[in-house]
């Protein structure tokens, strides 16, 4: 009995400056951190503001905590999966508070601004499947 092998998709790392293009033209990720009662993720809607990203939040969210230091991770992507085509971005870096100056188009009635500093970024694209 023959069995077709498993599809396969093919991985191509970005560079730097592919992927904070990417960030730029996004609008929704997930940042993700220690919290004290376990990791959490949570999706938001951000901007880079020069190599920031940048996102408001309500004084009683949860997330306002994060404008004392902490350390993060944020992922943008899209990928399509009927082609399995698309990429990922992964940000490494702290949060903080954000410059007061600067404002951002927020689900919430934000008045916290968060910023996530980058110590490291790296990407990858899919490049679908192997038939």
């Amino acid at each position: 009995m023959t069995t077709d092998p498993l599809p396969v998709s093919y991985f191509t790392r970005l560079d730097a400056e592919e992927c904070w293009a990417l960030l730029a033209e996004g609008d929704v990720g997930r940042i993700a951190w220690l919290a004290p009662d376990g990791i959490s993720v949570v999706p938001v809607n951000y901007h880079l503001v020069e190599r920031s990203i940048v996102f408001h939040t309500s004084e009683e969210s949860f997330l306002a905590r994060l404008a004392e230091r902490t350390e993060v991770a944020f992922q943008v992507d899209e990928i399509d999966p009927e082609t399995a085509t698309g990429w990922s971005v992964l940000v490494r870096g702290e949060s903080g508070p954000a410059d007061r100056q600067v404002s951002s188009v927020s689900w919430l009635d934000g008045t916290v601004g968060l910023a996530i500093t980058a110590a490291s970024i790296a990407g990858r694209v899919v490049s679908g499947q192997k038939k």
